[in-house]
């Protein structure tokens, strides 16, 4: 997975900053009434956060251990949404179930990530971001649990579901804690290692799952991820206080006004009239309306859900072709993910600074005036890199030719992936400022729509048509879409100007 933008604080005008005059639009309710009561009419009762109070006046230090939590808690909940795949034949062996039923234990986990976020992205803005973070974990821990001692079918998948839901708040509102510590020109140190988080987590689910269900039951691959998430639980508790601005501004409004007996202060948030209700409708809205609206922004989510579907389709298909060919046992299989692994970091640590400095010198040859268009870059890359990895996936699987060729093709879509995402992340991004939050979104909502539905088929497809000929099938769909970052660099102009949401 990666991570998404909360889609609120971005989409809509913001709060005005501390000591200045509140504006006349909601944040999270674009359609709210100012509140006219005359309490509020006199802008120097509102407050303002001053010193220590300020979230960006934290030592670096201290926003540094946020960083690391947070990013650490995306590899957790990830992790956990591939774990269940090497723990699958163990599962269907003990319940005596098909394997389509067992691989729902990861598409509805992936499903419930997808949609988690469209209502927990608007409980950050009205109560804050410690509470969706403290809130989702623990339930994310009590379905786990559940997932973990259940011993019924439908219980364990349930709470698989569940888990997904509440884990999507580490998923949807990170981005906006960084904003709230970090300045825009150091938002792109905290944002690259968060970036890693959703690429690392699931590889090493099936890493873990593979040992765990070599050696003890399958049960220990739930346990350790639930004692893992308890242990974070407890650090996010101790390290991570509230950081969105609006919130702290209206609980210091409330604490002067219990101090002074004044009901004068106020805080920005408390001048409007609006329903946490309204604003999830609005951020689960907006999102469908850009994929109907905006071809170009449709077809660029499919392109990140077929890439990330593909991965999570190996979680099902990498054990049945390296079992088949090289007689791999369970953990063997679990450190065949070692390859797609790698593949992702190296995209992740090696390859900004360099798309950046070919931006840089686009930016330049274009007398100084950038375009969204210049960020396809690595995604101009990366279209070519990932039917590459997949045809050396497909035609290096043979006995006589050694493992090691098939986890390099493994590796090389790895890092494909990578590079696509950053390109289309990096456009949208920019090409939609207004709505970059909705886009984000609807990039989210595809994405995990067919990262779910992929793994319900990858092993039937494997099966049928054989590893070498199934693997070449998604490579040629991969050919196919090279074109499409060229023409889109092309024309990606004129057809932003003929979107109802692109920055034109």
């Amino acid at each position: 997975m990666s991570p998404s933008i909360n889609s609120s604080s971005i989409d809509s005008p913001s709060i005005d900053s501390p000591g200045t005059n509140p504006s006349p639009i909601s944040p999270s309710h674009p359609n709210s009434e100012v509140n006219s009561n005359n309490e509020y009419d006199d802008k120097s009762w509102c407050v303002s956060l001053e010193g220590k109070e300020d979230p960006m006046s934290m030592s670096l230090a201290r926003k540094w251990m946020i960083v690391i939590l947070i990013s650490s808690l995306s590899v957790n909940v990830t992790c956990i949404s591939s774990a269940w795949s090497l723990a699958s034949d163990n599962i269907m062996e003990h319940f005596g179930i098909s394997h389509e039923v067992s691989v729902l234990g990861i598409s509805l986990f992936i499903w419930g990530m997808g949609s988690g976020g469209v209502f927990l992205s608007p409980i950050s803005e009205f109560h804050g971001r410690r509470i969706v973070y403290v809130s989702g974990l623990a339930l994310m821990i009590a379905f786990q649990l559940l997932t973990a001692f259940c011993d019924n079918i439908g219980g364990m998948l349930f709470g698989r579901l569940a888990s997904g839901i509440f884990g999507a708040s580490f998923m949807s509102v990170a981005s906006g804690t960084f904003s709230d510590l970090f300045d825009k020109e150091h938002m792109q140190y905290p944002i690259m290692l968060y970036g890693v988080s959703p690429f690392l987590g699931p590889s090493l689910g099936p890493l873990i799952a593979g040992f765990v269900n070599s050696h003890i039951d399958f049960r220990w691959t739930f346990y350790i991820m639930v004692i893992w998430s308890g242990a974070l639980l407890a650090l996010l508790i101790v390290i991570v206080p509230e950081t969105y601005q609006p919130v702290l501004l209206h609980w210091k409004a409330k604490r002067l006004r219990k101090e002074t007996g004044d009901s004068r202060y106020y805080a920005p948030i408390e001048r409007y009239k609006g329903s946490l209700f309204e604003s999830i409708v609005l951020s689960s809205k907006r999102p469908i309306l850009l994929l109907v609206r905006d071809p170009m922004m449709l077809v660029l989510c499919f392109y990140t859900g077929f890439c990330l579907a593909i991965v999570y389709m190996f979680f099902v298909a990498i054990p049945y072709i390296f079992k088949t060919v090289y007689d791999f046992n369970l953990s063997q299989q679990g450190m065949s993910f070692l390859g797609l692994m790698v593949g992702m970091l190296i995209a992740c640590i090696g390859t900004p600074k360099l798309v950046q400095i070919n931006y840089e010198k686009l930016v330049r040859k274009n007398n100084g005036k950038a375009k969204p268009e210049f960020r396809f870059l690595a995604l101009m890359a990366g279209v070519f890199f990932v039917p590459i990895g997949l045809f050396i996936l497909a035609w290096t699987t043979y006995r006589k030719v050694h493992w090691i060729a098939p986890i390099i093709g493994s590796s090389i879509f790895g890092f494909a992936t990578v590079l696509v995402f950053n390109g289309i992340f990096a456009y949208t991004v920019e090409a939609y400022r207004l709505y970059t939050a909705s886009a984000m979104a609807a990039n989210s909502f595809v994405r995990s729509l067919m990262s779910g539905v992929f793994p319900l088929f990858g092993l039937q497809m494997y099966e049928h048509m054989g590893v070498h000929w199934a693997s070449t099938f998604l490579a040629l769909l991969g050919c196919l879409l090279i074109p499409v970052p060229f023409l889109f660099y092309r024309y990606g102009e004129k057809l932003r100007s003929l979107s109802p949401y692109a920055w034109s």
